[in-house]
């Protein structure tokens, strides 16, 4: 863009600010500067900017060009791939790097480079611009030959771009990142550059570049912490000269961490396993045997290599000295802070640098873990059931293999805590048993030292699982289950062991969810029609259970006391509540279908009905079944599923036309409908929706407008079938909407009529209101509405018939 066309456009802008009649004398007056003025410095900054933009451009193409091995002659070539160096080995004054600037306050990065802001002020250097501030560059080569344009796994992007590269960079407390991915003619490379401070250095705020940090070696460092009893632990392991000539990151236990580890010993009669505790003088020549399982111990708190805590990400894993035993990292958000835990135990003091080796200290001792979740549960012998059930339920093999899980694991005594006919359904039912177990799994590693008053995770099954700690006794509960063993470390995840089981709905029988979920009066319904049992037994069974307001009012009061003289006929009511196999909430939208219920030769029709017709994927909807709506959706149960509904559901025993006669008041619609010959044509479409005007709106009409209609079988014809839907259309499918959001439906001519629901919850489809609606019948739903609609007559129509405006003048 130039400056001339940047001028007169902010002109333009300036000119607006202004009351239209003042001009620049406007400015003048209440600022005292002309208008003119700013113009002449924002000018300036552009054209900096731009200067700025195409020395930029510059550079990077020398850089890259370097990188390609292709830099001009008489340029340094680039660092090899993976080199680290530092800036000071660099003109500090040299700006031309090809990395944008980041603001160091804000960390927003900037595109317009500094020149564009001199004109505000000098610019703020950025941090890693400062001393001691050391540059890793890697290289990562993706490139592939191919003979056509197309780029790798079907990337169209050098088809289209040609030859493009893409920057961006990330800054985090301690390093600064750049990365730049580009395509030049089928060469793919990746450039990463990392500042981040230079060993024994780091930032401080307010200062650029990073500061010098003062360090003693390692050992040193761990009296210096207080970490007293880790190095005797050293000494008498004789791991003393490793340490000192090691470079290594050490998550050293502090001294209370150390004595309460030995008091556990002591209270379990070892106490001489760590008897040189006390005795801190003694020789590496004097070691006990038993101090062989202590030089492991102390090998497991150390790995090989510098692992700064600040660039640690949440299941990192570093492998120790201990013949690769791991130590699990995990990083727990906390109001205020971040909660880092090593195998569990909580990091209290991070990144004590040494001369050669970085310490953590930890607030318990670190024991080797070498087992799997699946080998823990195989070798304790208190966890025979629990190892039954996973193998049942295909999960001890997962449990084997690498991963991140959580286990709260129960044990044989807390299985037996359990009601009999519970434990034998578990027992016997795989499917319960799935359900308990996978209750008890976590698919991430959660450490009890995050769980300061109360948290909450979700298990295996998406199911919150809520966890608290007691204040005055810190002892911790899992869904009021109390955890008596905590943090028991696997190679692929953690143990804690539970008093009881926990028991999901899905782990129980159908009746004691519909109590649990206050669903008492259906469960009632069951056991006085003896269905109850054979429910519980069932493996694959989906309820739609009425709310206890559904049960209560007036017209399913009289549907169950009618049937209560009949056990028949009540069975009959509550089977047709009742489908297979398990249906879940997320099926029942997926499309407009029917299922077979639990009543022979009677079918449960499912509808879902978005809010908005053109973002149905993206809104939520409305499910009902039977024009009944699902108001609470998967209470799962051991062999089932439980949807509650607003509304009994009473299966239909008659056709539409067989319901329009026996509610009497339609008798001129349908002498309609046969005048028409639409009988059979009405069985072809079913199901469907009639939009029924009863009696009392036809004798509205003029008579000889009514007359018109019988004589004139297809002006009637054509009424007729503007007033039926070729599909299901539930009024309480239909929610309220906004006059952007209006659901049309398709009538049997052809046309399309609108659907909304007003503020005062009336139902209004194209121009009728409803005035009854879901009348059920075995091949579709009846609308009782207050008029009759008249089809306008398509332009170009072919089939024309007067009296259609006639009828219409008439009406």
């Amino acid at each position: 863009m130039r400056s001339p066309a940047l001028a007169a456009l902010l002109l333009l802008m300036v000119s607006q600010l202004a009351p239209p009649a003042a001009g620049f004398d406007f400015w003048k007056r209440h600022f005292g500067f002309e208008a003119s003025d700013i113009l002449k410095q924002v000018e300036h900054g552009f054209q900096e900017m731009e200067k700025s933009a195409k020395e930029e451009a510059h550079t990077l193409e020398q850089s890259l060009r370097g990188l390609l091995g292709r830099t001009p002659a008489g340029s340094a070539a680039a660092p090899a791939a993976g080199s680290v160096e530092s800036l000071e080995d660099h003109d500090e004054d040299d700006d031309d790097d090809d990395e944008p600037d980041i603001d160091e306050a804000t960390g927003l990065e900037s595109g317009f480079g500094d020149s564009f802001f001199g004109m505000f002020g000098p610019a703020r250097q950025p941090w890693w611009k400062g001393p001691n501030v050391c540059v890793e560059r890697e290289e990562i080569d993706e490139s592939t030959h191919r003979n056509n344009s197309k780029g790798e796994d079907g990337d169209d992007a050098a088809a289209i771009f040609g030859s493009f590269h893409f920057s961006s960079c990330q800054q985090t407390p301690i390093s600064y990142v750049c990365r730049t991915k580009m395509n030049s003619h089928g060469i793919r490379k990746t450039f990463i550059v990392k500042y981040q401070c230079c060993y024994g250095h780091q930032r401080v705020e307010g200062k650029p570049g990073c500061v010098e940090v003062h360090m003693k070696p390692l050992m040193d460092t761990l009296e210096d912490i207080g970490a007293r009893d880790f190095v005797e632990l050293v000494r008498s392991s004789g791991l003393d000269e490793k340490v000192r000539e090691s470079n290594m990151t050490i998550f050293a236990p502090s001294d209370d961490a150390i004595r309460d580890f030995t008091d556990s010993f002591q209270e379990a009669n070892q106490v001489e396993f760590y008897s040189t505790i006390t005795q801190r003088r003694k020789r590496e020549t004097n070691i006990k045997e038993d101090n062989l399982s202590m030089r492991k111990i102390v090998l497991g708190h150390m790995t090989p290599g510098f692992y700064d805590i600040n660039e640690i990400v949440n299941k990192n894993e570093v492998f120790t000295e201990n013949n690769n035993s791991s130590i699990r990292l995990n990083v727990y958000p906390a109001p205020g802070e971040r909660i880092i835990t090593a195998n569990c135990a909580r990091v209290t003091s991070i990144n004590n640098y040494a001369t050669n080796g970085i310490v953590h200290v930890v607030d318990r001792v670190l024991q080797p873990v070498t087992q799997s979740l699946a080998q823990l549960i195989a070798q304790d012998e208190q966890f025979t059931t629990l190892e039954s059930m996973l193998s049942k339920a295909g999960l001890l093999k997962q449990l084997a293999e690498p991963g991140h899980w959580t286990l709260f694991a129960f044990t044989d005594s807390a299985f037996q805590k359990l009601d009999a006919n519970i434990r034998k359904r578990l027992t016997d039912a795989d499917t319960c048993i799935t359900n308990v177990v996978r209750h008890h799994l976590v698919p991430h590693t959660l450490c009890s030292a995050p769980i300061v008053t109360h948290a909450t995770t979700l298990n295996l099954d998406g199911e919150p699982l809520s966890l608290e700690r007691q204040p005055e006794d810190g002892k911790l509960f899992v869904n009021k289950v109390q955890i008596v063993a905590k943090d028991i470390m696997a190679t692929n995840g953690i143990i804690h062991v539970v008093d009881d089981v926990l028991m999901p709905d899905s782990g129980q029988p159908l009746s004691h969810v519909l109590g649990a979920h206050n669903l008492t009066t259906f469960r009632s319904l069951l056991e006085e029609a003896g269905l109850s049992e054979a429910l519980d037994s069932t493996s694959n069974v989906t309820l739609f259970v009425p709310s206890e307001e559904a049960l209560s009012q007036p017209e399913a009061v009289a549907e169950l006391d009618k049937r209560r003289g009949d056990p028949a006929a009540l069975r009959d009511l509550l089977l047709f509540h009742s489908t297979g196999p398990a249906v879940k909430g997320c099926d029942l939208g997926s499309s407009r279908h029917e299922l077979k219920s639990g009543l022979a030769d009677h079918s449960l029709r499912l509808g879902y009905y978005s809010s908005w017709p053109f973002l149905s994927s993206a809104a939520p909807g409305r499910a009902t079944v039977e024009c009944a709506r699902v108001t609470h959706f998967d209470s799962r149960a051991c062999g089932g599923v439980v949807h509650e509904v607003d509304r009994l559901l009473v299966p239909p025993e008659n056709s539409v036309l067989e319901k329009l006669r026996n509610l009497g008041n339609y008798s001129i619609l349908l002498r309609l409908i046969e005048n028409a010959n639409l009988e059979n044509e009405l069985k072809q479409n079913a199901p469907l929706t009639i939009l029924a005007p009863p009696d009392s709106v036809f004798e509205q009409l003029d008579p000889v407008d009514l007359q018109l209609l019988h004589n004139d079988t297809q002006l009637a014809a054509r009424i007729i079938k503007h007033h039926i839907l070729p599909e299901m259309l539930c009024c309480t499918g239909i929610g309220a909407s906004s006059w952007l959001f209006v659901n049309r439906v398709e009538t049997l001519d052809g046309h399309y009529v609108a659907v909304r629901r007003d503020s005062d919850d009336n139902v209004h489809i194209g121009t009728t209101t409803v005035r009854q609606c879901d009348i059920m019948a075995t091949d579709g739903i009846i609308h009782s509405v207050n008029r009759i609609m008249v089809p306008m007559r398509r332009k170009n129509s072919r089939n024309k018939n007067p009296n259609v405006d006639v009828f219409l003048y008439g009406l």
